[in-house]
C-alpha cells in the first residue's frame, strides 16, 4: 500500500476539497479515522507532540497511508463519480464490486481511500448518524469511538487513543450518546476499557524511550485515559449489556476484520 508522498498541508488541503466537492454534488463525506483524529486535535499542541510518537519516536510531521471516509450508500454512485470521473482517482473494481454496498476503495497517486457506507464495520459497529455534523469529519464522539472499538490495536492505534483522550475528555464530549452506545454491547465495552489500559501501558513505554514527550504531556493523557476508563464504568448498562456480561470471553465478542487491499 503507498505511503502518503504529499506533506502534511497539501494532504490536508485536498482531503478538505474531497468533502468540499461532496458537498457540492450532494454527496456528503466525512473523514474519520486516524487521519479523522488528527485533523481535529492538529491545532492541540499537547495532543499533537503525542500523536506524532505514532512510530515509538517523534516526527516533525504525520504520514497516513490512507484515508477514511464515511458516507451513505444512497449516494455511492455520486461518490463514484466524484472521485473517478471528477478527481481522477483510480478505482479498486473488484472490491467495489464485491461490497459496493459498504465499502468503496479509491487510489490517489500518493494514498488510497475507504469510503465506508452507512456504518463503520470493524471490530465492534458503529452507526452514522444522520445528518453529518458540518466541518471536515465525524464527531469527536464517532471518532473516539473508533479507535475504542479496535480489537487488535496496534502501538499507533494506541498513541492515536491516548493523544485523542489527551484532546476531548469525556467530559467534554456527549456522554449520553456514548454511553447508549457502550452501555448497551457488553464486547465493545470491554475492548473500549481494554484498549484504555492498554495505551496507558503504552504511554509507560514511550516514558522511556531516547527522546521522550515531555512528563506533562504523557501525565495529562494518562488522566484522560483514567477519566475515559472511569466514565465507562459509571454508565448505566443495559439488560442487553449485562446477559452479554454473564458469558463474557467465553465466546467470541468482536468481529474479525479482514484487510481488503
Amino acid at each position: 500500500m503507498p505511503v502518503v508522498a504529499l506533506d502534511e498541508a497539501p494532504f490536508l488541503a485536498e482531503v478538505e476539497r474531497i468533502v468540499s466537492m461532496g458537498e457540492q454534488r450532494s454527496a456528503p463525506l466525512r473523514v474519520c479515522g486516524s487521519v479523522g483524529l488528527y485533523y481535529r486535535l492538529r491545532d492541540r499542541p499537547e495532543a499533537r507532540a503525542l500523536f506524532l510518537f505514532r512510530d515509538g519516536a517523534a516526527k516533525p510531521a504525520p504520514v497516513f497511508k490512507d484515508l477514511d471516509l464515511a458516507g451513505w450508500e444512497k449516494h455511492s454512485s455520486r461518490v463514484y463519480k466524484l472521485f473517478v470521473r471528477e478527481l481522477g482517482y483510480r478505482e479498486d473494481r473488484e472490491t467495489n464490486a464485491l461490497f459496493g454496498m459498504y465499502r468503496n476503495i479509491y487510489f490517489h497517486p500518493a494514498f488510497s481511500v475507504d469510503v465506508f457506507f452507512d456504518v463503520l464495520r470493524f471490530s465492534h459497529e458503529i452507526a452514522l448518524r444522520q445528518p453529518f455534523p458540518g466541518g471536515v469529519t465525524l464527531s469527536v464522539e464517532d471518532l473516539m469511538l473508533s479507535k475504542l472499538q479496535i480489537h487488535q490495536t496496534t502501538p499507533r492505534d494506541l498513541v492515536d487513543l491516548a493523544a485523542g483522550a489527551s484532546a476531548f475528555p469525556p467530559d467534554r464530549l456527549d456522554r449520553d450518546y456514548l454511553a447508549r452506545v457502550l452501555g448497551d454491547d457488553w464486547g465493545f465495552w470491554y475492548d473500549a476499557q481494554q484498549n484504555l489500559e492498554h495505551a496507558a501501558a503504552h504511554l509507560d513505554g514511550l516514558a522511556r524511550v531516547p527522546e521522550p514527550p515531555p512528563a506533562e504531556t504523557l501525565s495529562r493523557a494518562r488522566e484522560s485515559l483514567r477519566a475515559y476508563r472511569q466514565f465507562l464504568d459509571s454508565i448505566p448498562k443495559t439488560r442487553r449489556w449485562e446477559k452479554r456480561r454473564l458469558r463474557g470471553t467465553a465466546e467470541p465478542w468482536f468481529e474479525e476484520v479482514d484487510e481488503v487491499h
